[in-house]
């Protein structure tokens, strides 16, 4: 934890541009702050393999590849199949919410889709969507990007 907290408090000063007193106090009360209110400590709890985390890495670049090629075909020759919105939802399987925060923020990162809301009771994702998707094959899709990051990242001992 020592280790973290220097780093983020020297990311702080490094944002500010300048070390001074009024930058380090507010340095350290941020860190203290962040700590305190959304550190766990994962890394006794998970493990990340390394083979299948670079599948899952690759996995994700062809997705970002496919993803903005459909985005620039919405902008450059937009139909109503390609700029119509939704939101689909998925209910994850995984029964964990670090699983799902990850499944999130991956989707996030792909163009033309965004994870709205990651509901830890159920762990139902809400994802908006550019374009016409036919629910099922989204489902399934959005279940396989799952089973990539539980075989990436697993819960030492056990299941995710």
């Amino acid at each position: 934890m020592i280790v973290r907290s220097v780093a983020l408090l020297l990311i702080w000063l490094a944002l500010w541009g300048e070390v001074s007193i009024a930058n380090l106090a507010s340095g350290v009360v941020v860190v203290a702050l962040l700590n305190w209110l959304f550190v766990e400590d994962l890394a006794s709890t998970y493990r990340v393999r390394i083979l299948p985390a670079v599948r899952l890495l690759g996995f994700i670049g062809w997705s970002l590849v496919a993803s903005s090629a459909r985005v620039v075909a919405a902008v450059l020759l937009p139909t109503p199949q390609r700029t119509v919105t939704s939101v689909q939802q998925v209910q994850l399987e995984s029964g964990s919410t670090f699983i799902g925060s990850i499944v999130a923020n991956a989707i996030t990162l792909t163009p033309g889709t965004m994870s709205l809301e990651l509901d830890p009771d159920s762990l139902t994702l809400s994802v908006h969507v550019l374009g016409e998707v036919e629910p099922e094959a989204f489902r399934r899709g959005i279940l396989e990007l799952e089973q990539r990051v539980v075989r990436a990242v697993s819960k030492r001992g056990g299941t995710p």
